[in-house]
């Protein structure tokens, strides 16, 4: 076995073996295992200024009870390794996250709000670390560029990051970049809002690859990008990682893919509608004491980009009223309180809904003027056992609708519960005629005739947008979106590998 030195944070290990999905090492003084859904990587020293050849066998424990403390790395320095762990071998750090002066950017993005505030904790105790064994022992030259960190600040620091690398004068920054996003499904939406779009000609502006690292609370672009490697039509697993396993693995060892976009267009007025912390300081540190310090803001707006969802009814209300003060106050609770009260109300939603299905020229107008539920997605999941469209694909780019009309509270409830079971929503219909409708669309256009405005709200990957009455929400496939996202390279079509 090796006998040089372990370096700070590594532990030298004399033997390790692996069999049935178990890790096992022996050190000087203790034996211990781990499974390999814990396993980041296997650093391969060959290429390395090391002494001697050898291995760093990377692994993730996380404990979900310990907020303070959520995750340990652990670093086993061996000679050599069983096949078993061969496919988690790297040889050093990707293209994609070496910084070249004038060349490529990289840039770490923290986002401290996002899900649970375990964003910073990540950084500091995992990713950091992670990247700096990584270059410590790489035959590249030391003196190379570091990534640019940004810890943000407040939920204008994405947008205001994004604004300033769009606007970089070409002549003097790099033409492409690699952004490494700590966040939810926000940061995404966020920066793509932010930088400036060329929509005339996307493939002419700087390439941007975004790496995501599902830090939020649905994570649905996350989810719905690694669903072939965590679950199948017959329910099993490819990967029992969990989902930061496998945003590093990919993050380490992932391609540069398109990714999907859609274009949400509004009519004239319609605005922008988010509660945002007042110049007062709160005073307390509880939502409650937050939530009397929201301040309602509106911005004029005339469309946004998305990847993961544009919708009308229950679901847009339901992101609306729990980011209101009144639901607020109420914690983590507010989602769970809110739908209860959706529910009971069971609200008719007035408008016209018309499609245009793919490879058609006319548009379908939907019966009835009344509708509970409208929402379109490239995406099949919205949280991970949230599958909103079972048939969608990751990459393929379809825009899937799911629509229902006032079918009452009960019902919707069990819709709802049969999308948490694994997508089983789809194809129901009742004797009465009602029945939920799911298929492929190109575009959407909602035509909204509420007189309340609590009933115009649309939902965009998060962002509600109050529309006029008689205002349009329409929706369409970006073909081309300017934007590249790092997967697996397990998830791609069996014709692009």
């Amino acid at each position: 076995m090796s006998s040089t030195k372990p370096q700070a944070g590594l532990t030298n290990a004399t033997s390790v073996s692996a069999a049935n999905g178990i890790l096992s090492w022996t050190t000087a003084d203790s034996k211990d295992e781990a499974k390999y859904e814990n396993i980041v990587f296997v650093l391969d020293l060959s290429q390395s200024p090391s002494p001697k050849p050898g291995y760093i066998i990377s692994l993730l424990l996380e404990d979900a009870e310990n907020l303070e403390n959520r995750f340990r790395l652990v670093h086993l320095l061996a000679d050599a390794i069983p096949d078993d762990l061969r496919p988690y071998r790297i040889s050093g750090l990707p293209l994609h996250l070496r910084p070249v002066k004038g060349k490529h950017d990289v840039d770490v993005v923290v986002s401290t709000k996002s899900g649970v505030g375990l964003s910073l904790q990540f950084w500091e105790n995992v990713l950091q670390p992670l990247w700096g064994v990584i270059e410590e022992h790489s035959s590249e030259e030391t003196s190379r560029e570091i990534p640019n960190v940004l810890v943000t600040q407040d939920a204008d620091s994405v947008r205001e990051f994004s604004r300033k690398i769009g606007a970089s004068d070409s002549s003097s920054s790099s033409q492409s970049r690699t952004i490494v996003l700590l966040s939810g499904d926000g940061g995404i939406v966020d920066l793509i809002n932010s930088v400036p779009h060329d929509e005339s000609s996307p493939s002419e502006q700087r390439q941007l690859l975004l790496a995501l690292l599902p830090l939020g609370t649905g994570n649905a672009l996350f989810h719905s990008l690694h669903k072939p490697l965590w679950a199948s039509e017959g329910g099993s697993k490819t990967e029992d990682a969990s989902p930061l396993v496998l945003g590093l693995r990919t993050l380490f060892n992932g391609v540069s893919a398109n990714l999907p976009l859609f274009r949400a267009s509004f009519s004239p007025g319609s605005r922008i509608v988010k509660f945002t912390p007042t110049a007062e300081e709160p005073v307390g540190d509880d939502d409650a004491s937050k939530a009397l310090h929201l301040a309602k803001e509106e911005t004029q707006v005339s469309h946004l980009f998305g990847a993961v969802v544009a919708s009308y009814g229950f679901h847009s209300s339901i992101v609306y009223e729990s980011d209101t003060p009144e639901y607020r106050i109420h914690g983590d609770k507010r989602f769970g309180m809110v739908a209860q009260e959706l529910l009971r109300e069971s609200h008719h939603y007035s408008a016209q809904v018309r499609v245009r299905h793919p490879s058609a020229a006319e548009w379908e107008q939907f019966d009835g003027g009344e509708h509970a539920y409208v929402l379109v997605t490239p995406l099949s999941n919205l949280e991970r056992t949230f599958t909103i469209s079972p048939a969608s694909k990751p990459l393929d780019g379809k825009l899937r609708l799911v629509h229902f009309g006032p079918v009452g509270g009960e019902r919707t409830l069990d819709l709802m519960m049969k999308a948490y079971d694994g997508g089983k929503h789809v194809g129901v219909e009742w004797d009465d005629g009602h029945k939920l409708r799911y298929e492929e669309v190109d575009e959407l256009r909602v035509t909204i005739l509420e007189d309340d405005e609590r009933w115009r709200k649309v939902c965009i990957d998060g962002t509600i947008v109050d529309i006029p009455k008689g205002g349009e929400l329409a929706v369409r496939k970006e073909e081309k979106s300017g934007f590249k996202i790092l997967v697996d390279p397990r998830v791609l079509p069996s014709d692009s590998n």
